[in-house]
């Protein structure tokens, strides 16, 4: 029994009967065509609030295309989704189920199994071509949420995503329709279900022109107007295609965002309406009146029922969501619908308590350390808390919102615990995707979010400021304080050490994912970017080590495999690199990074044919592939052929302009062909690119040693040593300090450092 009806008040009877009134004078529908020949596209809104639509009353909104097919069918005033974030959102959307029984309860550490099933799996096995386009990786199809597509278009390049830029993760929306175009022009002769998600609303806010200009002072607006003339394409192409008459468009969004109400400046953290409350529209061919305005709370979970019943599909298995036809025809004005709703984002990110939400009828309840109840039809601002004065309605939505729990297969602590085998590298996003282990297993109170608003917005702030260069001091500084107010947020750690890596300080990059680390012991974030550094600053034993920590951890990683391949190859391990990689392009054929290892394997192995082969199949996939040039001027080198190397060795610093090993390489070609000033200049960049870089330090004192500036060599070979006192060129840099010295009048010091010289020499002969 909905619990509306265990609450006085809680349907207003004469407003429902006054909309229900209205609805029947409106136009009658005309014929069309049958359900069973009916196509769907699904548009989904990615953080966008209801009350940014023109349709929703914003007068100063620019969505046309949206407003059109609100005008066009039915618009749900009252729809709210489940989770205020994207991937357990749209799992959701898809399952018609709660994230409690579907099991994604947060960005990244959970993936949708595939025993769940989806909405383009039902319409796949019922003939539909199915085709996704995602705007973000939160929606790769490695969380899960491909199943059912025969296309699905994510792709998106992680080797950009080792900072904070969101850019580097996400796809414009004019790119996502350019796709979903392109595969819809080819799909237009079968019956298709395509889905097309747009991610631009997503701070930061920063809408391309003519929006940036258009909307100067209200940038988020800017964004939601440039994704409705995206819709706009897609609309427009069904039309010139003879299909809008044949195709059910639905728009919904997947959660909203704050803009500062309750304190929070973007989404996640909190469960009030600004962002639970989304937009949810849906035009259909035929069979109901147009312009219909449906006031009754619907729920996200509503959508694939609803979906499957215009389309004349049976609705296999059980679901927590319900058809909103009855709504959509009028045949009723009310379904009774209660809505729940929750976050769990304080809880995994921070170790503070999550929250959880019940909206029935007027009435709204959070589960929190403070419990908060609305009315949120006399109070839409959340802004009066009745828990006090309505103590025994808010009791009885406690009690039904853990009567759900009770009923729920997998719950929120069982999901966690166990550690999900998949972690998100999300952090360019601001998802980064931890869970405080030890912190949660306390019997303890956690802290109410209401209390530690200000750590999760400056977390936000700070993330934001570290996407551009000239703000990341200030992104650092806010940084420091979170972890100084509360050090136990493993986040902000693992962010500094980003941060820190991306300037190359890598000493302080390492201790800063150590810190993560001693928190988290098994942070995959950490794990990985810690390997990462030790690989950038030409430590291959140690990111070894690191990647291979980083597998155990998280095992179906085919990324993180095709690095600790590289990295073996660059500690000279090419057969176990090679091994490596046989389990990757098992996993992934596609790979371009994997074949391009696999090409310097090949290399080394001295199959330069075949090894040039891999590499140039893997610059097609990718372009600006990393090291591809790179190992074609090795395989150049072999041939005998300089110029071809020395141009091979431009191309990878021209795409990669701290390819240290790149210009060190070039500097050596430079040495060869005579030309002692472009050598230097080669080295000082090497170095430049990686401070930790030993070998490069000791080459070029030699050079200075040559060109007899003794004190530059000296110094040059005293921070090669410091870095790497017992390696393979040390004995380099100590002989060049002893002829240094020896310049220098200094014979004592000279004699001592051709000593040890001598002896780190004699020892890596032993």
């Amino acid at each position: 029994m909905p619990l509306r009806s265990l609450a006085a008040a809680v349907v207003v009877v004469g407003a429902c009967a006054a909309a229900g009134t209205a609805i029947w004078l409106r136009r009658a529908p005309a014929p069309g065509p049958r359900a069973r020949d009916l196509n769907l596209l699904l548009i989904t809104l990615d953080t966008t609030r209801a009350d940014s639509l023109g349709a929703y009353g914003a007068k100063d909104s620019e969505t046309p295309n949206f407003d059109r097919i609100a005008a066009r069918g039915v618009i749900f005033e009252q729809a709210m989704t489940a989770v205020p974030l994207t991937l357990p959102a749209h799992s959701s959307l898809f399952t018609a189920k709660y994230p409690p029984q579907h099991g994604v309860r947060d960005n990244g550490g959970f993936e949708l199994d595939a025993r769940q099933t989806t909405l383009a799996e039902r319409l796949a096995a019922a003939g539909f071509r199915t085709g996704g386009f995602v705007g973000a990786y939160v929606l790769d199809r490695r969380w899960g949420i491909a199943q059912g597509f025969d296309a699905y278009v994510d792709d998106f390049d992680l080797d950009k995503a080792k900072g904070q830029a969101a850019a580097s993760v996400e796809r414009p929306a004019n790119e996502v329709a350019d796709r979903a175009l392109a595969w819809l022009d080819t799909a237009a002769s079968s019956r298709f279900f395509a889905w097309v998600h747009f991610y631009d609303a997503h701070s930061p806010y920063d809408p391309p022109q003519p929006y940036r200009t258009r909307f100067a002072s209200r940038p988020y607006a800017g964004e939601v107007a440039f994704v409705d003339s995206q819709v706009g394409r897609l609309i427009r192409f069904l039309e010139r295609r003879g299909l809008l008459e044949k195709t059910i468009v639905a728009i919904v969004g997947d959660h909203g965002e704050s803009l500062g109400e309750h304190a929070e400046s973007t989404h996640g953290f909190f469960v009030y309406n600004s962002v639970l409350h989304v937009p949810f529209a849906i035009a259909a061919p035929s069979g109901f009146a147009q312009g219909r305005r449906v006031h009754a709370t619907v729920r996200s979970i509503d959508l694939t029922p609803t979906l499957l019943e215009l389309l004349g599909i049976p609705l296999q298995g059980s679901v927590d969501g319900r058809s909103l036809v009855p709504l959509m025809t009028g045949a009723s004005g009310d379904l009774g619908l209660d809505a729940y709703s929750e976050s769990l984002y304080p809880r995994y990110h921070f170790g503070w308590s999550e929250l959880r939400a019940l909206t029935s009828g007027r009435y709204k309840y959070i589960s929190a350390p403070r419990p908060e109840l609305y009315d949120i039809e006399q109070d839409p601002g959340e802004a009066h808390n009745l828990y006090a004065a309505r103590r025994p309605l808010a009791d009885r939505m406690s009690a039904a919102m853990r009567a759900r729990e009770t009923d729920s297969t997998e719950g929120a602590q069982q999901a966690v615990d166990v550690d999900p085998d998949v972690r998100a590298r999300l952090a360019a996003l601001g998802y980064v995707g931890t869970f405080v282990a030890a912190r949660s297993r306390q019997a303890l109170v956690l802290a109410d979010p209401k209390d530690k608003i200000d750590l999760f917005n400056l977390m936000t702030d700070a993330r934001e400021k570290l996407q551009d260069a000239r703000e990341a001091p200030a992104g650092v500084e806010m940084l420091q304080r979170v972890v100084a107010k509360d050090p136990q947020v493993v986040d902000a750690w693992l962010l500094l050490g980003n941060e820190y890596a991306r300037q190359r300080h890598y000493d302080r990059a390492l201790a800063q994912y150590r810190r993560a680390l001693e928190l988290k012991p098994d942070y995959d974030l950490a794990l990985r970017n810690m390997a990462n550094v030790y690989r950038d600053i030409g430590r291959p034993n140690d990111a070894v080590a690191g990647y291979e920590r980083l597998l155990h951890v998280d095992a179906a990683n085919v990324q993180a495999r095709q690095e600790l391949a590289q990295a073996l190859l660059d500690a000279g391990r090419a057969a176990d690199a090679e091994r490596e990689l046989d389990t990757v392009l098992a996993q992934d054929p596609g790979l371009a990074a994997a074949h391009n290892t696999l090409g310097a394997v090949r290399l080394k192995q001295g199959h330069l044919d075949e090894g040039e082969r891999e590499i140039r199949a893997a610059l097609k996939r990718r372009s600006d592939l990393r090291l591809a040039h790179f190992n074609l001027a090795l395989a150049a080198e072999q041939r005998g052929d300089t110029r071809t190397a020395i141009a091979e060795y431009r191309s990878e610093i021209d795409r990669h302009p701290n390819s240290y090993m790149a210009q060190f390489n070039l500097g050596k070609l430079y040495e060869q062909l005579g030309d002692r000033e472009a050598q230097r200049t080669c080295y000082e960049d090497a170095i430049a690119s990686n401070p930790h870089f030993a070998e490069g330090h000791f080459f070029l004192a030699k050079l200075y040693l040559d060109r007899r500036d003794f004190t530059r060599a000296e110094a040059l070979a005293r921070r090669g040593l410091e870095i790497s006192p017992d390696g393979q060129w040390a004995p380099l840099g100590h002989f060049v300090r002893s002829d240094a010295y020896a310049a220098l009048g200094q014979r004592d010091l000279a004699g001592r450092e051709a000593a040890e010289g001598r002896r780190l020499a004699a020892r890596s002969k032993r």
